[in-house]
């Protein structure tokens, strides 16, 4: 309890040693703080009560290893969920259940460095678990992990990987291609994508660079680039509402030249 009478997770050495329900903890000893949302309180006690310790500190591992591998901020309540997800991935796993994560593959590429970081995850849940989870639990951590970055809920990043998704798979399917993971320019056009389909979920009206000359430069540059984004524009448009602006068009066939050509 803080001294506003919020809750708070508190970590240090001995910093519970013969201490019972209600007594002042030594300050000096606090290593790691982490308040509590009040909206996250009933959550909180339930996972309290029912998750060893040792989630909670591979969860909050995972989080400070984020800080620094993603150079962003992740907030510290992505270590709720994340300890609760991890607990019963590993409960599943020694049982002999799993879940099949069917959008991994857009995971990796779409969220390339928070897979890799998901990736180390799975050797550090190994380490102190002593059980190995299957990759697709790395596209559900890195899903976390962007959730948490860019303080989003999961419905609006599955949203994002949908979207995503069904363009790539309109890109694939009209130029005959295949999208390497490794590739820079798939990565360049994934994360466009995403970011396009922020604007679109997040409802970001911040107006683009217009461009519109370059636009019948640039659906010229390919025989099949109209028929490619026409698909596009009636995907967007059925599946999520959302009109492409003609800016956003341009960017995209920036993006998806460099693939092509």
């Amino acid at each position: 309890m803080t001294q506003d009478k919020k809750e708070a997770i508190a970590q240090g050495s001995g910093i519970g040693f013969n201490k019972s329900v209600g007594d002042i903890i030594d300050p000096s000893k606090i290593e790691k703080f982490f308040p509590i949302q009040n909206n996250e309180l009933k959550k909180f006690h339930q996972l309290f009560d029912q998750t060893p310790i040792e989630y909670f500190q591979i969860a909050e591992e995972i989080v400070e290893k984020a800080r620094e591998f993603l150079n962003v901020e992740v907030y510290s309540q992505v270590i709720l969920g994340l300890s609760d997800h991890i607990f019963f991935a590993v409960k599943r796993e020694e049982e002999g259940l799993s879940i099949p994560n069917l959008m991994v593959d857009e995971i990796r590429i779409m969220y390339h460095k928070e897979f890799e970081l998901a990736f180390w995850s799975l050797g550090l849940i190994k380490k102190v678990t002593g059980i190995s989870l299957p990759e697709d639990e790395a596209g559900y951590i890195a899903m976390h992990l962007f959730n948490a970055s860019m303080n989003l809920n999961t419905e609006t990043t599955t949203k994002i990987i949908l979207l995503t998704r069904g363009i790539l798979d309109i890109i694939r399917k009209t130029f005959k291609i295949e999208l390497n993971v490794e590739d820079y320019e798939t990565s360049r056009l994934a994360t466009h994508l995403k970011f396009l389909a922020m604007r679109i979920f997040k409802e970001d009206e911040e107006p683009l660079r217009a461009i519109e000359d370059l636009y019948e430069f640039l659906i010229n540059k390919h025989s099949l680039m109209e028929l490619c984004l026409n698909k596009i524009l009636v995907f967007v448009k059925e599946g999520f509402s959302y009109d492409l602006s003609r800016e956003e068009q341009v960017y995209l066939m920036v993006h998806l030249l460099k693939i092509i050509q």
